[in-house]
């Protein structure tokens, strides 16, 4: 095991969440232990912790998930910092500060609270200190929330090149089926996420629990995320006591979850994964072909549609003509000047809009293939 690797845990609802004061004060207390053992051996340890609206719910007496967004975003309030307060308490015994981390989907999605967002945690982590991330629950509308801390947690993984992302959760892993359906469900120790001889369909169909908002739907899409920024992916056990340690031991554990394809830069990784899309430019077979077998550029003159509406430098889909994106990618024209330039030829565009910044709708260098 490699010195000053980073490590982003998360850590799920069904673990953190109990009976006492809504919390599980012996979940949490293995954990700082086992993220103490990994400090010791010099690993960086970021957590990724749900549970501040099950805190917040029981501090305000509330034994029902509420269905009100506004009730919802109360409980957080108050529960972030019940949580924040429990971290600290617990990690103070073994010699640790904590640093409380409120994070939206906004602020991943923006490429510049991105990146202020990334200097933030690598500071901390200079520091010595653990963050304790969470989404912004108490802000956060149901439109632009991430939905589940599975997705952030790969969001982090890719903010700050973790070598590592492990979600821990109350299953031994990705099982074949649903446990509560059948009983005979058993454990995929490795899954290929592009390998289409595989057959997900039952996990991506999965629900979540009470407490939380993802299933194993969610933890999938979170691999995929984090393995296109080189992280190590694992869905495991929060139950046992050794799991991260078997982690760092190399030892099987859990499902371990890979991918073929190679490691993406920072920009196209926020393209790929992060970024908001604003809008859509539907592209003719050529183009589609071009993209895909050819790695080339999109032109104007490959493109039927426009949807949405898009100011230049934000970032779009491109979709073939059956509806499904095939790439995406930052657009050098708005939506109105595409509009009025889709299907024509790359010389005739000066003279429709009066000028040529660009010549490419989306340079190669600012678009990824989905």
């Amino acid at each position: 095991m490699k010195k000053g690797e980073k490590w982003v845990i998360k850590a799920g609802s069904s673990l953190v969440s109990g009976q006492q004061d809504g919390i599980n004060h012996n979940f949490l207390k293995n954990l700082a232990e086992q993220v103490n053992f990994l400090k010791k051996e010099g690993q960086e340890v970021i957590i990724i912790s749900s549970g501040a609206i099950a805190k917040g719910m029981s501090e305000l007496g509330i034994k029902q998930r509420p269905q009100s967004l506004a009730v919802l975003q109360a409980c957080a309030a108050v529960g972030q910092r019940g949580i924040s307060e429990i971290y600290q308490e617990i990690f103070t015994f073994f010699g640790h500060t904590t640093g409380q981390v409120l994070i939206s989907h906004d602020d991943i999605a923006n490429r510049k609270r991105y990146l202020n967002a990334k200097n933030t945690i690598e500071s901390l982590l200079e520091l010595s200190v653990i963050p304790i991330v969470n989404e912004n629950d108490c802000v956060a509308i149901e439109e632009i929330s991430y939905g589940d801390n599975d997705r952030l947690g790969a969001a982090l993984a890719g903010l700050i090149r973790a070598d590592k992302f492990i979600m821990l959760t109350d299953q031994e892993g990705i099982l074949s089926d649903d446990p509560n359906h059948n009983s005979g469900a058993y454990l995929l120790a490795e899954i290929n996420i592009d390998d289409r001889k595989i057959d997900l369909s039952q996990q991506m169909s999965s629900a979540s629990g009470a407490l939380g908002r993802g299933g194993m739907k969610t933890k999938l899409e979170a691999a995929k995320m984090a393995l296109n920024s080189g992280a190590e992916t694992w869905v495991a056990s929060g139950l046992d006591d050794d799991t991260l340690l078997r982690i760092y031991r190399s030892e099987k554990v859990g499902t371990k979850i890979s991918s073929n394809k190679s490691t993406l830069q920072s920009r196209k990784l926020w393209i790929a994964s992060f970024g908001s899309v604003a809008g859509s430019a539907v592209i003719d077979n050529g183009a589609s072909q071009a993209l895909i077998e050819k790695g080339k550029s999109l032109l104007p003159v490959g493109i039927l549609e426009i949807e949405g509406s898009f100011k230049r430098g934000d970032l779009i889909q491109c979709k073939d003509v059956d509806g499904n994106e095939i790439a995406r990618g930052l657009s050098n024209f708005s939506s109105g000047e595409l509009e009025k330039i889709k299907g024509i030829n790359t010389e005739e565009i000066r003279n429709i809009l009066g000028h040529l910044s660009e010549e490419e709708v989306i340079h190669r260098n600012n678009l990824v293939l989905s």
